[in-house]
Protein backbone atom coordinates (compact mmCIF):
# COMPACT_ATOMS: atom_id res chain seq x y z
CA UNK A 1 0.00 0.00 0.00
CA UNK A 2 2.83 2.28 -0.31
CA UNK A 3 3.80 2.90 3.64
CA UNK A 4 3.64 0.95 6.94
CA UNK A 5 -0.13 0.75 8.58
CA UNK A 6 -1.25 0.41 11.77
CA UNK A 7 -4.01 -1.90 12.08
CA UNK A 8 -6.25 -2.20 15.32
CA UNK A 9 -9.11 -3.58 13.89
CA UNK A 10 -9.44 -7.50 12.75
CA UNK A 11 -7.77 -8.49 9.50
CA UNK A 12 -9.24 -10.25 7.02
CA UNK A 13 -9.06 -13.46 5.68
CA UNK A 14 -10.03 -12.70 2.61
CA UNK A 15 -9.09 -9.42 0.57
CA UNK A 16 -11.41 -7.14 -1.21
CA UNK A 17 -9.98 -6.15 -4.43
CA UNK A 18 -10.49 -3.04 -6.13
CA UNK A 19 -11.68 -4.27 -9.51
CA UNK A 20 -9.87 -1.56 -11.87
CA UNK A 21 -6.51 -1.29 -10.09
CA UNK A 22 -6.31 -4.96 -8.56
CA UNK A 23 -4.74 -3.48 -5.10
CA UNK A 24 -5.70 -5.62 -1.93
CA UNK A 25 -6.76 -4.05 0.87
CA UNK A 26 -7.24 -6.60 4.35
CA UNK A 27 -8.10 -3.94 6.77
CA UNK A 28 -9.99 -1.19 7.69
CA UNK A 29 -7.15 0.84 8.11
CA UNK A 30 -6.03 -0.22 4.49
CA UNK A 31 -9.17 0.33 2.93
CA UNK A 32 -9.47 4.19 4.20
CA UNK A 33 -5.71 4.52 3.19
CA UNK A 34 -6.60 3.69 -0.48
CA UNK A 35 -9.60 5.30 -0.56
CA UNK A 36 -8.17 8.66 0.79
CA UNK A 37 -5.08 8.20 -1.85
CA UNK A 38 -7.15 7.13 -4.61
CA UNK A 39 -10.05 10.23 -4.99
CA UNK A 40 -9.99 10.22 -8.51
CA UNK A 41 -9.59 6.32 -9.41
CA UNK A 42 -13.01 5.67 -6.84
CA UNK A 43 -16.66 5.44 -8.68
CA UNK A 44 -19.94 4.66 -6.93
CA UNK A 45 -20.00 0.72 -8.63
CA UNK A 46 -16.86 0.00 -6.49
CA UNK A 47 -19.36 1.19 -3.23
CA UNK A 48 -21.83 -0.95 -3.04
CA UNK A 49 -22.71 -4.26 -1.48
CA UNK A 50 -19.92 -6.66 -2.66
CA UNK A 51 -17.86 -4.24 -0.46
CA UNK A 52 -20.43 -3.95 2.26
CA UNK A 53 -20.49 -7.52 3.25
CA UNK A 54 -16.55 -7.99 3.30
CA UNK A 55 -16.71 -5.17 5.43
CA UNK A 56 -19.29 -7.10 7.37
CA UNK A 57 -18.40 -10.54 7.34
CA UNK A 58 -14.50 -9.84 6.71
CA UNK A 59 -13.60 -6.45 9.05
CA UNK A 60 -16.20 -7.57 11.38
CA UNK A 61 -17.61 -4.32 11.13
CA UNK A 62 -21.35 -4.65 10.75
CA UNK A 63 -22.42 -1.41 12.39
CA UNK A 64 -20.75 0.52 9.38
CA UNK A 65 -22.28 -2.15 6.87
CA UNK A 66 -25.50 -1.29 8.19
CA UNK A 67 -24.90 2.71 7.83
CA UNK A 68 -23.42 2.04 4.23
CA UNK A 69 -26.15 0.24 3.36
CA UNK A 70 -29.18 2.62 4.72
CA UNK A 71 -26.92 5.41 2.88
CA UNK A 72 -26.67 3.51 -0.50
CA UNK A 73 -30.44 3.07 -0.35
CA UNK A 74 -31.21 6.81 0.49
CA UNK A 75 -32.18 9.14 -1.87
CA UNK A 76 -29.57 11.98 -2.43
CA UNK A 77 -26.59 10.25 -1.41
CA UNK A 78 -23.79 10.75 -3.31
CA UNK A 79 -20.32 8.97 -3.41
CA UNK A 80 -19.13 11.33 -1.28
CA UNK A 81 -21.47 10.47 1.97
CA UNK A 82 -20.52 7.15 1.30
CA UNK A 83 -16.91 7.37 1.43
CA UNK A 84 -17.25 9.98 4.26
CA UNK A 85 -18.50 7.81 6.01
CA UNK A 86 -16.40 4.78 6.07
CA UNK A 87 -13.56 7.46 6.51
CA UNK A 88 -14.71 8.86 9.72
CA UNK A 89 -16.36 4.78 11.54
CA UNK A 90 -12.94 4.89 13.44
CA UNK A 91 -10.06 7.49 14.16
CA UNK A 92 -7.88 6.59 11.24
CA UNK A 93 -7.80 10.18 9.76
CA UNK A 94 -7.79 13.62 11.94
CA UNK A 95 -11.23 15.45 11.48
CA UNK A 96 -8.40 18.01 9.74
CA UNK A 97 -7.84 15.00 7.33
CA UNK A 98 -11.50 14.34 6.59
CA UNK A 99 -12.30 17.89 5.29
CA UNK A 100 -8.93 18.09 3.21
CA UNK A 101 -10.37 14.73 1.62
CA UNK A 102 -13.95 16.12 1.89
CA UNK A 103 -13.06 19.65 0.03
CA UNK A 104 -10.80 17.29 -2.59
CA UNK A 105 -13.60 15.47 -3.42
CA UNK A 106 -15.38 18.88 -4.30
CA UNK A 107 -12.52 20.16 -6.05
CA UNK A 108 -12.66 16.91 -8.35
CA UNK A 109 -16.80 17.62 -9.13
CA UNK A 110 -15.24 21.16 -10.86
CA UNK A 111 -12.52 20.19 -13.26
CA UNK A 112 -12.87 19.57 -16.33
CA UNK A 113 -13.21 16.70 -18.60
CA UNK A 114 -9.81 16.15 -19.52
CA UNK A 115 -8.45 17.32 -15.97
CA UNK A 116 -10.15 14.87 -14.53
CA UNK A 117 -9.67 12.26 -17.32
CA UNK A 118 -5.19 12.98 -16.62
CA UNK A 119 -6.08 12.79 -12.78
CA UNK A 120 -7.25 9.13 -12.91
CA UNK A 121 -4.88 8.25 -15.66
CA UNK A 122 -2.34 9.74 -12.97
CA UNK A 123 -3.97 7.09 -10.80
CA UNK A 124 -2.90 3.79 -12.81
CA UNK A 125 0.71 4.94 -13.25
CA UNK A 126 0.94 5.55 -10.08
CA UNK A 127 0.68 1.75 -9.47
CA UNK A 128 2.24 0.95 -12.62
CA UNK A 129 -0.76 -0.07 -14.74
CA UNK A 130 1.10 1.74 -17.65
CA UNK A 131 -1.41 0.50 -20.56
CA UNK A 132 -4.26 1.64 -18.70
CA UNK A 133 -2.47 4.62 -17.79
CA UNK A 134 -1.31 5.02 -21.63
CA UNK A 135 -4.78 4.89 -23.12
CA UNK A 136 -6.37 7.51 -20.85
CA UNK A 137 -3.67 9.82 -21.69
CA UNK A 138 -3.90 8.98 -25.81
CA UNK A 139 -7.75 9.25 -25.28
CA UNK A 140 -7.66 12.84 -24.00
CA UNK A 141 -5.48 13.93 -26.81
CA UNK A 142 -7.63 12.54 -29.45
CA UNK A 143 -10.90 13.97 -27.62
CA UNK A 144 -9.24 17.60 -27.25
CA UNK A 145 -7.30 18.23 -30.42
CA UNK A 146 -7.21 22.03 -29.09
CA UNK A 147 -6.61 22.08 -26.27
CA UNK A 148 -5.74 25.53 -24.78
CA UNK A 149 -4.34 24.51 -21.09
CA UNK A 150 -0.79 23.94 -21.60
CA UNK A 151 0.48 23.47 -18.57
CA UNK A 152 -1.76 20.58 -18.55
CA UNK A 153 -1.39 19.80 -21.78
CA UNK A 154 2.57 19.26 -20.94
CA UNK A 155 1.68 17.11 -18.39
CA UNK A 156 -0.39 14.59 -20.05
CA UNK A 157 2.51 14.42 -22.35
CA UNK A 158 5.29 14.26 -19.51
CA UNK A 159 3.38 10.93 -18.06
CA UNK A 160 2.32 9.53 -20.93
CA UNK A 161 6.43 9.65 -22.13
CA UNK A 162 6.65 7.55 -18.52
CA UNK A 163 3.99 4.86 -19.34
CA UNK A 164 5.54 4.58 -22.84
CA UNK A 165 8.80 4.45 -21.35
CA UNK A 166 7.91 1.45 -18.60
CA UNK A 167 6.35 0.02 -21.79
CA UNK A 168 9.34 -0.11 -23.94
CA UNK A 169 7.95 2.06 -26.56
CA UNK A 170 11.57 4.16 -26.44
CA UNK A 171 11.00 6.35 -29.24
CA UNK A 172 7.68 7.77 -29.19
CA UNK A 173 8.76 8.11 -25.35
CA UNK A 174 11.51 10.22 -26.28
CA UNK A 175 9.03 12.07 -29.00
CA UNK A 176 6.93 12.45 -25.66
CA UNK A 177 8.94 14.26 -23.42
CA UNK A 178 10.50 16.44 -26.09
CA UNK A 179 6.41 17.56 -26.70
CA UNK A 180 6.07 18.15 -23.15
CA UNK A 181 9.69 20.28 -23.03
CA UNK A 182 8.22 22.19 -26.35
CA UNK A 183 5.10 23.17 -24.60
CA UNK A 184 6.33 24.44 -20.68
CA UNK A 185 10.20 24.27 -21.38
CA UNK A 186 10.17 22.00 -18.57
CA UNK A 187 13.32 20.26 -16.96
CA UNK A 188 11.96 17.90 -15.19
CA UNK A 189 10.88 16.73 -19.18
CA UNK A 190 14.53 17.49 -20.54
CA UNK A 191 16.44 15.27 -18.04
CA UNK A 192 13.76 12.16 -18.56
CA UNK A 193 14.79 12.76 -22.28
CA UNK A 194 18.06 12.99 -21.41
CA UNK A 195 18.24 9.95 -19.52
CA UNK A 196 16.01 7.65 -21.83
CA UNK A 197 18.80 8.65 -24.48
CA UNK A 198 21.20 7.90 -22.43
CA UNK A 199 20.01 4.41 -22.32
CA UNK A 200 20.33 4.46 -25.94
CA UNK A 201 23.15 6.69 -26.94
CA UNK A 202 26.94 6.71 -26.24
CA UNK A 203 27.82 9.23 -23.74
CA UNK A 204 29.33 12.13 -26.11
CA UNK A 205 26.03 12.23 -27.91
CA UNK A 206 24.13 12.03 -24.72
CA UNK A 207 26.69 15.27 -23.93
CA UNK A 208 25.97 17.06 -27.05
CA UNK A 209 22.53 17.27 -26.96
CA UNK A 210 22.16 17.83 -23.36
CA UNK A 211 24.41 20.91 -24.70
CA UNK A 212 21.90 21.83 -27.21
CA UNK A 213 18.97 22.11 -24.52
CA UNK A 214 21.57 23.97 -22.01
CA UNK A 215 21.06 20.82 -19.94
CA UNK A 216 24.62 19.94 -19.39
CA UNK A 217 24.27 20.18 -15.90
CA UNK A 218 22.04 17.18 -15.77
CA UNK A 219 24.46 14.69 -16.81
CA UNK A 220 27.00 13.67 -14.45
CA UNK A 221 23.38 13.03 -12.72
CA UNK A 222 21.92 11.05 -15.12
CA UNK A 223 24.79 8.79 -15.33
CA UNK A 224 24.95 8.40 -11.76
CA UNK A 225 21.00 7.39 -11.44
CA UNK A 226 21.46 4.81 -14.40
CA UNK A 227 24.37 3.24 -11.98
CA UNK A 228 22.13 2.91 -9.26
CA UNK A 229 19.14 1.77 -11.81
CA UNK A 230 21.88 -0.94 -12.79
CA UNK A 231 22.40 -2.22 -9.04
CA UNK A 232 19.02 -2.53 -8.55
CA UNK A 233 18.51 -5.29 -11.31
CA UNK A 234 21.32 -6.82 -10.31
CA UNK A 235 19.11 -7.80 -7.34
CA UNK A 236 15.97 -8.59 -9.18
CA UNK A 237 14.55 -12.07 -8.66
CA UNK A 238 14.34 -12.14 -12.66
CA UNK A 239 17.70 -11.56 -13.26
CA UNK A 240 18.93 -14.17 -10.67
CA UNK A 241 16.81 -16.72 -13.01
CA UNK A 242 18.11 -15.65 -15.87
CA UNK A 243 21.71 -15.78 -14.79
CA UNK A 244 20.93 -19.36 -13.56
CA UNK A 245 19.75 -19.76 -17.23
CA UNK A 246 22.76 -18.74 -18.94
CA UNK A 247 24.66 -20.83 -16.51
CA UNK A 248 23.21 -24.04 -17.78
CA UNK A 249 22.99 -22.74 -21.25
CA UNK A 250 26.96 -22.29 -21.15
CA UNK A 251 27.05 -25.99 -19.19
CA UNK A 252 25.15 -27.12 -22.18
CA UNK A 253 22.76 -28.29 -19.67
CA UNK A 254 19.73 -27.00 -22.27
CA UNK A 255 16.78 -29.14 -20.48
CA UNK A 256 17.62 -26.93 -17.05
CA UNK A 257 18.45 -24.51 -19.35
CA UNK A 258 14.96 -24.33 -21.44
CA UNK A 259 13.04 -24.59 -17.66
CA UNK A 260 14.28 -21.64 -16.24
CA UNK A 261 13.80 -19.36 -19.26
CA UNK A 262 10.24 -20.61 -19.35
CA UNK A 263 9.84 -19.47 -15.14
CA UNK A 264 11.78 -15.74 -16.37
CA UNK A 265 9.06 -15.49 -19.54
CA UNK A 266 5.76 -16.64 -17.08
CA UNK A 267 7.01 -13.77 -14.33
CA UNK A 268 7.39 -11.09 -17.71
CA UNK A 269 3.78 -12.54 -18.88
CA UNK A 270 2.23 -12.20 -15.11
CA UNK A 271 3.80 -9.18 -14.89
CA UNK A 272 2.37 -7.79 -18.32
CA UNK A 273 -0.83 -9.37 -17.48
CA UNK A 274 -1.07 -7.54 -14.38
CA UNK A 275 -0.99 -4.07 -16.49
CA UNK A 276 -3.92 -5.70 -18.50
CA UNK A 277 -6.53 -6.29 -15.85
Amino acid sequence: MGRVILCETKPATTSYIFPNTRIEVFSYEELCYYIYNNIALISEEYIGVPMFQWIKNELGLPELSATLMRLKEKQGTDLTDLLTAILTFKEYYSIDEVKDFILKRERIKNLSAPQFAKLKADGFLRYHKYLKALSIYDEILEKNPDLKNVDLLGAIYHNRAVALANNFELESALNSYLRSYELTGSRKSIKEYLLLMATMKDREEVLSIAEFYDAKDMVEDIYYAISDAEQDVLGSPVYHRMEKAIYHYEKNNLTDFSKRLDTVIEMLKTEFRGQME
